[in-house]
């Protein structure tokens, strides 16, 4: 085998995840990145000739052989058939994640675990939600192992498969069965029991954390609650009414939908509230919570 077509083999062999179990690590480059790579191996075999051009008027016999080796790959290159192969085995890497060994995810769920459904298919972040990514935003679409490298990214796992269909709700201040004790900590209340300590602090825990706790100590979160949304109220849920403007809503510190922080929705239909809310990702107040926020873990 000559060195040109050594260079060109091991120029496209990168364009081939290696799928030899089903544990694939999330660093993996993209084929974006892959197609990149061949791209500059060529550039630069190409500036060599290029250069070698330049010095003796004429390509050496490894500029000759490396153009009759490409052009010859030509018809393997836009082979339908090998495209197919291209195109199968990206598909089954994107879908390959990694073990979790703390529990079966639902990859179904629209959000990660605490966050709730907002307006127009977008998730919105629980209040003590604290990672480094946006507050709002959709993730209809993405892959199982996007979704795994979101919630590394994010501190944002998603729901393991359990009896709260709809996720946790993590902005409680302490786990069913614990009590606050006045100090910013939880305690365990009398007849609860717990695999782990008898008293944290969960103010400044992000999900991921509460999360791992519940599943190896035996704790329990409420379920999130799903709603029928009244849009007789004045503001969306968690904005507050201004006292000297009946109907003016400013939006809480926190809010980080594409709007505004205050809206006049005194005088809103109905309709126009809930356009509203799809274009801001807010909801109204609940007029009344399903049997989803039941306690489970």
């Amino acid at each position: 085998m000559s060195a040109t077509t050594r260079l060109i083999m091991s120029s496209c062999i990168a364009c081939f995840p290696v799928v030899s179990s089903l544990h694939v690590h999330l660093q993996t480059p993209s084929t974006q990145t892959l197609g990149e790579q061949v791209g500059l191996n060529i550039r630069e075999a190409d500036s060599e000739i290029a250069a070698e051009v330049g010095q003796s008027g004429s390509a050496s016999e490894f500029g000759r052989s490396f153009a009759e080796a490409f052009t010859a790959g030509d018809a393997v290159l836009v082979n339908p058939e090998v495209s197919k192969v291209f195109k199968k085995v990206n598909r089954l890497a994107e879908n390959l994640i990694e073990h979790d060994g703390l529990c079966t995810r639902r990859w179904s769920a629209a959000c990660p675990d605490g966050w709730s459904m907002g307006g127009n298919g977008q998730c919105v972040a629980p209040a003590s939600y604290g990672g480094a990514c946006k507050r709002v935003r959709s993730f209809t679409g993405l892959s199982i192992a996007a979704k795994q490298q979101i919630a590394e990214e994010c501190k944002s796992p998603w729901p393991c498969d359990d009896s709260c269909p709809e996720g946790h709700d993590y902005d409680e201040a302490c786990p069913a069965g614990w009590t606050q004790n006045g100090n910013g900590l939880c305690e365990l209340s009398a007849g609860s029991d717990t695999n782990c300590a008898s008293v944290y602090n969960f103010a400044n825990m992000d999900v991921k954390l509460k999360q791992e706790l519940a599943e190896t100590c035996n704790l329990k979160w409420k379920c999130q609650a799903t709603c029928r949304q009244d849009f007789s109220k004045s503001c969306p849920e968690n904005w507050t009414e201004v006292e000297l403007n009946p109907g003016v809503c400013m939006a809480p510190p926190n809010y980080a939908g594409a709007c505004g922080s205050s809206i006049n929705a005194g005088k809103m239909t109905t309709d126009q509230k809930q356009e509203f809310g799809a274009k801001c990702a807010v909801t109204w107040p609940c007029s009344g919570i399903s049997a989803t926020s039941t306690t489970a873990r």
